[in-house]
Parts: structure tokens; sequence; C-alpha cells
């Protein structure tokens, strides 16, 4: 942690250079790290920065996106030397892995916890306290997710071993340089991870706060966190409040006609379906390096999806899910290739490298809903849950009278969530076997990552030799297998 920290105290100079204001507000570089929070205008650009820094192409601005799904069984790399390829091919050690997954979401939490420290002491005037309130509750939210993300990345799913296993290292105060703690179980990262979530809920806004975490947001998220966990009754609450809180507060699944690629859903800026999004503007977007432009056939060119996800959307070609995926087919006199690209990232307008990226959606908290409901043997509410993504889908199908299984629900998930970094995280907490195998991976992906399941020591990342050789309390703390 070391030598992380030190580059959490120097990287915000860095950002006084180089960064574009975030949504035409200030940048909050100079109240990021250790300085005074003065006034609610300092927190609010402190808060303001974190969000900035979500932005990043090495976090949720596209590896944090593409992760989960190129190393499943629903999305590819195009070739072993893409921007995705190490995490496809999983052949990552300690030396080679990148790094930006364990260090910006310590970044994050760097700033979140500058700013909890001083927000319950800061002076506001009445007109101010809910404000107060609330960036209060982004920043505990906020790092919630970031450890939350590095705990289901570096740590075994907890369902494997009921969170006996090395996760995170939990950071809940300001730290100096020095700082140097040791990972803790992944069942007491759930346990900060929760408390940080149940005590953000309250605080934060009910309504819409375009570009950040509200109420219902941070609901989702908590349900989520609870399916990760097992703890299903508990998932199935949160989901249910997060689906009626944000309903009453002008939230909404898209409609069919909604949904596809060329109409609003996927173009247009907070929409009532997306809880949660980070924002991509033409004067302060990911660039190039961003999921858009990854995915975008006349980007990079980097992440397709499989053929064996095609398969199982043709199950039903009436699926309005087929209008944001585009099937490409060349031919040469050596070979004849077939792509399928999917189509969410387009954006407002004909620059890709413009849209949104979606976090939190309410179609989750309701797939949460039904996966939870079926876990607690409560047919009834996974059948409503499950009916209003499934009839979405397609108004002439529906769950209705049917037994709702666990199988069911994954496959709406992997229809549904493709391309928004759920994909591995789902197979392995529920134990399934992930089977890369279809026609269109590439030759040379290695044999024992085309089928694998929880016990691979692959299945999650290794920490980077930097951060073990920085800090002597972790060195015995290596993941098994590497």
């Amino acid at each position: 942690m070391k030598k992380i920290l030190f580059i959490l105290i120097t990287v915000p100079l860095i950002f006084i250079s180089c960064s574009k204001d975030w949504v035409d507000l200030k940048p909050t570089t100079q109240v990021l790290s250790n300085e005074a929070i003065k006034n609610i205008l300092d927190a609010d650009y402190a808060i303001n920065g974190i969000y900035s820094t979500f932005q990043s192409s090495e976090y949720y601005g596209a590896r944090m996106q593409y992760y989960a799904d190129v190393t499943g069984d629903d999305m590819q790399a195009t070739g072993t030397n893409k921007r995705a390829s190490a995490y496809y091919m999983m052949y990552t050690t300690p030396d080679n892995v990148y790094t930006s997954l364990w260090s910006l979401p310590y970044q994050i939490t760097r700033y979140a916890n500058n700013i909890l420290s001083q927000i319950d002491d800061l002076s506001v005037t009445s007109t101010e306290t809910d404000r107060k309130d609330d960036i209060k509750g982004q920043a505990l939210a906020i790092r919630a997710l970031a450890l939350f993300d590095v705990t289901r990345v570096y740590g075994a799913t907890y369902t494997k071993d009921n969170g006996a296993s090395l996760g995170a290292c939990i950071v809940t105060e300001p730290v100096t340089p020095e700082y140097q703690p040791t990972r803790s179980t992944v069942a007491e990262c759930y346990t900060q991870i929760i408390s940080d979530l149940t005590t953000a809920i309250p605080l934060l806004k009910a309504t819409k706060n375009d570009g950040k975490i509200n109420r219902w947001a941070a609901k989702t998220l908590l349900s989520r966190v609870y399916l990760y966990k097992g703890d299903n009754a508990n998932a199935l609450i949160q989901a249910e409040e997060a689906i009626t809180g944000a309903q009453a507060n002008g939230y909404r699944l898209w409609t069919n006609a909604e949904y596809g690629s060329s109409s609003a859903a996927w173009k247009s800026r907070f929409t009532p379906e997306v809880l949660f999004e980070v924002i991509n503007t033409i004067s302060d977007r990911t660039g190039n390096e961003g999921i858009a432009y990854l995915m975008y056939r006349g980007g990079y060119n980097d992440i397709v999806l499989t053929s064996d996800f095609l398969t199982l959307l043709e199950e039903d070609p009436q699926d309005v899910r087929h209008s944001i995926t585009k099937l490409e087919t060349s031919s040469s006199s050596f070979n004849r290739t077939r792509k399928i690209y999917l189509l969410k990232y387009t954006g407002p307008d004909t620059d890709v490298r413009n849209a949104n990226i979606p976090v939190l959606r309410l179609s989750e908290a309701y797939l949460n809903a039904a996966e939870a409901a079926v876990k607690t043997g409560n047919n009834a509410k996974a059948v409503t849950y499950l009916d209003a993504i499934v009839k979405r889908a397609n108004p002439a199908k529906t769950v209705v009278g049917t037994t709702v299984t666990l199988e069911r629900v994954i496959k709406e998930r992997r229809k549904e969530l493709v391309g928004e970094g759920h994909r591995q995280f789902d197979a392995l907490r529920n134990n399934e076997t992930i089977v890369r195998l279809g026609g269109w991976q590439i030759s040379n992906l290695p044999a024992e990552v085309t089928t694998y399941n929880r016990d691979y020591f692959h299945a999650i990342l290794p920490i980077p030799r930097y951060e073990i050789d920085a800090n002597p309390n972790i060195k015995n703390q290596q993941n098994p297998g590497y």
C-alpha cells in the first residue's frame, strides 16, 4: 500500500495540469487529497473530482466494464495484441498484470476518506444541510463501490468459502504514505461494504441526481452485494425497495420501442432506466481508450460478442436485444470471418466516444430481485420481476404460469447485462463452469482457459508485484497459484 499511497498523494498534482472540467464544473484537484474542505462548495468540488476519476479508461471508462465480460463466455478480444487481450487470454502474472483495478479504487478511496474525515465538522446553513448529507452519502457509497470492486477482482467469490479467503485492504481513514495494511478476508470486506452502503442510503437524495449516485442506485448496488454474498433474503428486500423507490421518483424500465440502438435508450443521456452512469461529453470524455471506441467497428475493434452469445440470443429471433448487435462477415481468398458487435455504447451523436457509460440500471434491480426470489423459493415474485424483463425484450413472451429457475434468470442476465461488466462475476458466484469453445474464439486461446470454474487460480487477478514489494505486510498474502 505504501507505493499506492505515495502515488495517490502525488497524482492530484498531475491532475491540476491535465484534467478537464467534469460536467462543466471546476475540477477538485486542490481538495482531493488531504487539504482542508472549508465549505460546502469545496465538498461539492471534491465529490465531482471522484466521479471524474471513475471516467478513466483504466476504471469504469473501459477496463472495469470489459474485464468480467472478456473473461467470461459472452465477449472476447479480437486478437492477442488488443487492450483486452491480457484478460481474455488470462495470462496475467504479478509482473505483467494491469495495476489500475487495484490502484484506482484506492485512489478513489483516499479521496472519499478525505471528504468523510471533514464533512461532519463542516459548518453549513440550514438550507445546505441536505446537500451536506447527500455529499456524505455519496462519499460512503463510492467508497463501498471501490472496495467491492477490488474485493471481487482480487478475491475469491464470497460463496466459494463463505468469505474466508483474502480479499482487499480496508482503508477507512486518511493515511500517510507509510501506512502498510494487511489484506482482510472477503467476509470482512463485505461487512465494511454493507456498513458503508447502509449508512449512505438514508443520507442520499431520493430524486434523480444525473451522473451521481442517489438512494436507488445505492440500494441496487447493495442488492448486488447481498446477492454476491449469498444473502438472498436481503438482496430481495433491497432490490424491491430500489424498484419501488426509483419508480416513485421518475425512473422506469425502457419500453420495447425505446430499447433499440437507433432509438432513445442507448443514445440519450440520463434516461429513466439508468440509475448511475459515467458521463462523457465532447469536451470531457474517456476518448479513444474508452469502452465505446474499443467495441466500435470503426474504432479500435478490440472486443466483440462471441458466437455462443449469438446462439443464446437467437433462441428468440424477435428479442429486441438483437437490435443492439451487428453481425459482419468478411471474406478473402484465405478465410471467412464473422464478428458480432455490441452497439450499447453509441452515444447521443455520431461520435461513439461521447456515449455515457451505464454502471447501475433499474433492469439490474429487477434481475437481482428475480434471482433472489428464486433462491428464497418465492416463485410469485420471481415471475413478477423476471417477466418485466422478458416482456420488454419481446412483448409476445412471458414467464407467467411457469416455475422460474435459476438457469432461466441467469440466461436473462446474460442477454440483458452483456457488455456491462457482470458475466464472470455472475458465473463464479453461482458456481458455474465457464466454457469458451465457440467457433469465433481466437485459435491460440490457451486450452486451460477454455473451460474453467472458480477453483482455477486465474479466475482472480494477482496482486501487482509493485504492491507486494512496497508493502511487507502483504508479502505473504499473494493469491494462491501466483
